[in-house]
């Protein structure tokens, strides 16, 4: 039964990202509730093996879930996992009455929770692949959940510092209440003590009346620091290729919102780079953000295209990035899309420094990957597009979308069908699923490049670590994109690769 459906139920996000990592990197088919009542209408069409469900939650709780969940012929059969942060006996005990068939203390030991969810089940354990990655040492996270923990620390900063400057102008109660419920929550799960412990005081602090401003403000306050401390110590060192490609570079910031440009101010710092502060009030053809190394823009609903157009004549080829909603980028105008050198669509620090990087960096890495290129085909009409990935969901969304652009496709479900398809016919790009079966992507490019195959490559990965997005690029890939993914932002990508393959 390797592979059994999960539905996770908690009323906090932090939890069911990291057991969505958890689970379906131990080969679970995982899904998610933030409610009880929705969950249970999941129910009528998604039939899991296990619901693992916290019990306090706002409406009904978790234990009620159960009850109803074993007073149903149709789902009594479905066992249920408690997830609390109690530890008395009563609780379990509460549990085991409701219905549950085991209960699980938070903060969840990640080295031992997939084991007890199969012996629950009646599972046996997973048998990985000979040449798959080594199964995590005991107490260390799975992948991905070292990114959660650095992205709570970070958001946490940020909003901690934000509500402290709020608190002499407006106390947006609900909103930081909220907040601190999920602090509480995601600091148990993340195994940040003493941050849960703290959001939990501030919780309290809210509930009183009357409300003690001087102790909340305290209290916000050590938050603040706990997060900043916190973050410090967990941010790795960025790769030396970051450092390479960006150390001393003035990036010109234009635009950008408040909490952002503090975010890139502090990530551009860790590469040495030097950040340089302009409005959308400034002269934005100035000679001052001409002379920066790299310029990003944040575009906003109703800028003056005109305005915009002539800011990108006045910066050198390669040198601008766009930033901002998906939406809003991908209404610009052809001429300004053409001159981007990347889209910045996500403010994570290392999706920030890896679109910089490519931005210095793309040409150079890729003509000493790839060396002389047979005859990169320019100017043609409607190009010609490889599509390989094992869904056929993602293969039928983008068959359905890319001719509305011009583009013609062909599709494969694996790499060899895949490079058999790029030998024979040519295209002038593909886009590649790193994970598809047969030779994945990686080998599909490898191959490419070897053979001087003149076809631009896009690769699509779940992965969200640098060093794979860098493996790519060390490869030779053109570009690539995090799944799930936008399918007009691949649009855009493609038609930005395939113009630049045209002046190449």
């Amino acid at each position: 039964m390797a592979g059994a459906p999960i539905l996770v139920v908690d009323d906090s996000r932090v939890n069911l990202k990291l057991m969505r990592l958890l689970l379906t990197f131990e080969g679970f088919e995982v899904r998610t509730s933030e409610r009880a009542e929705d969950a249970l209408e999941m129910l009528d069409s998604f039939r899991p093996a296990l619901v693992l469900t916290g019990i306090q939650m706002p409406g009904m709780d978790g234990l009620e879930m159960t009850r109803r969940i074993k007073s149903d012929h149709r789902t009594s059969g479905i066992k249920v996992a408690a997830l609390t942060t109690s530890t008395s006996r009563l609780d379990s005990q509460r549990a085991i009455e409701a219905g549950c068939e085991d209960c699980i203390s938070k903060p969840v030991d990640t080295s031992t929770l997939a084991s007890r969810l199969r012996d629950l089940l009646g599972e046996k354990p997973l048998a990985r692949p000979a040449m798959a990655a080594p199964a995590p040492k005991p107490n260390s996270p799975a992948p991905d959940v070292g990114t959660l923990r650095q992205r709570f620390l970070r958001e946490g900063a940020n909003l901690s510092r934000e509500f402290l400057e709020s608190l002499d102008i407006r106390l947006h109660f609900k909103r930081m209440s909220g907040q601190l419920h999920e602090w509480a929550r995601g600091g148990q799960a993340l195994e940040f003590p003493a941050i849960a412990k703290l959001a939990q005081s501030g919780e309290q602090l809210l509930a009183e009346f009357p409300l003690r401003g001087e102790a909340l403000r305290e209290c916000l306050t050590d938050l603040q620091l706990t997060f900043v401390e916190l973050l410090n110590l967990e941010d790795p060192p960025p790769p030396d290729c970051f450092l390479q490609a960006l150390r001393g570079k003035r990036i010109a910031l234009v635009g950008l919102p408040a909490g952002q440009t503090d975010a890139i101010c502090s990530v551009l710092a860790r590469v040495e780079a030097r950040p340089r502060l302009f409005s959308l009030a400034d002269e934005l053809e100035s000679q001052s953000i001409r002379e920066c190394d790299l310029t990003i823009l944040h575009v906003q609903a109703g800028m003056d295209a005109e305005r915009l157009s002539a800011m990108a004549a006045g910066i050198g080829a390669g040198q601008l990035l766009l930033a901002g909603e998906r939406a809003e980028l991908m209404n610009l105008a052809p001429g300004m899309q053409a001159a981007a050198a990347e889209y910045l669509g996500a403010w994570e620090p290392e999706e920030v420094l890896m679109r910089l990087t490519l931005a210095t960096t793309r040409t150079t890495s890729r003509l000493l990957a790839q060396g002389p290129k047979a005859g990169r085909r320019g100017g043609v009409a409607s190009p010609s597009v490889l599509l390989a990935d094992d869904d056929p969901i993602v293969l039928a969304l983008l068959c359905s979308i890319l001719p509305n652009y011009g583009m013609q496709c062909q599709t494969a479900e694996n790499g060899r069908e895949a490079l058999r398809a790029i030998r024979e016919t040519k295209p002038q790009a593909a886009v590649l699923d790193v994970n598809m079966p047969g030779p994945d992507g990686y080998e599909v490019l490898t191959a490419i490049r070897e053979e001087n195959l003149p076809t631009l490559v896009v690769m699509l990965t779940v992965r969200q670590q640098e060093a794979d997005i860098l493996r790519g690029f060390q490869l030779g890939a053109d570009d690539y994109m995090i799944k799930p993914f936008n399918p007009l932002e691949l649009v855009a990508r493609l038609k930005r690769l395939l113009r630049q393959g045209v002046q190449a």
